[in-house]
């Protein structure tokens, strides 16, 4: 999912409005020590995005720039890429590009595509950043559920985090991507819900971590949840062949020899 500029800088805003809610002393301290950092963002903790956007959009740019390509590197979709051979002078060459980059630019708008504005300010966020769609859901659980169950001198079970994230989940949740909605599964067992709930209370916290830091998403992921996740995926590669598909077919295995024949004793009897 490639997520726009402004869609990625909401995301930044809303956790770190959300890190000013939060009891945790590093993160209390962390917003201290950065606001040398975001002062130039104003007041972002209060009022509408929209009109602070408004204001405050030409800060950001995401990492894009004209350079020229090295032999054998792949090509950008999202750019216009063409290859001049060195034999038209510099004039010819422009009216060149310019015809040609001409009809491309009118393709994408007649695509019904749209056409990215860009942005020049000086803090930079890469073009895959915020591809991960449950972003909007991880902002769900911080708001909804982490920071009001936080809220005292004891924390309370992961069972607690399931009921609440349950419910929440439940009232109207904007789909953001093909997969189901967090917590809405109701044949999912208690232990994949419990993994489910500990993921996203790491990421709660991870991400109003970065943000306080003034670095966004940075690394929200705990090392151990990571392992996990490539431990799967080679325990578990992708199928090769589609359901439905005979085992014999999508599978490679060795038929077992067995030195038991049950009608070896009834074929020597009657040879005799």
């Amino acid at each position: 999912m490639n997520n726009s500029l402004k869609s990625k800088v909401k995301l930044w805003v809303s956790f770190l409005r959300l890190a000013y809610y939060s009891e945790d002393l590093q993160i209390q301290s962390n917003l201290k020590k950065s606001e040398s950092f975001y002062s130039d963002w104003g007041n972002y903790q209060t009022g509408s995005f929209e009109d602070w956007w408004k204001d405050h959009s030409y800060l950001f740019h995401e990492k894009q720039s004209v350079r020229e390509l090295s032999a054998g590197e792949l090509v950008d979709e999202s750019s216009f890429t063409i290859s001049f051979p060195m034999i038209y002078s510099p004039t010819t060459a422009t009216k060149i590009f310019k015809d040609r980059y001409m009809k491309a630019f009118e393709e994408q708008r007649s695509g019904n595509k749209k056409v990215k504005k860009v942005y020049g300010g000086s803090f930079e966020l890469k073009p895959d950043d915020f591809q991960v769609s449950q972003f909007q859901y991880y902002l769900k659980f911080c708001k909804e559920v982490y920071l009001p169950l936080m809220k005292g001198e004891s924390t309370p079970k992961t069972k607690t985090f399931v009921e609440i994230a349950q419910e929440r989940f439940k009232e109207k949740t904007k789909k953001t991507s093909s997969r189901r909605i967090p917590f809405t599964n109701s044949s999912s067992s208690y232990e994949v819900l419990r993994r489910l709930a500990t993921r996203y209370k790491t990421y709660s916290h991870n991400l109003m971590i970065n943000a306080s830091k003034g670095e966004f998403p940075g690394n929200y992921e705990e090392k151990s949840i990571k392992n996990q996740v490539e431990k799967r995926r080679k325990e578990y590669p992708v199928r090769k062949f589609s359901k439905g598909v005979p085992r014999s077919k999508s599978e490679n295995y060795q038929k077992r020899e067995s030195g038991f024949d049950m009608y070896a004793k009834r074929v020597k009897s009657k040879s005799n």
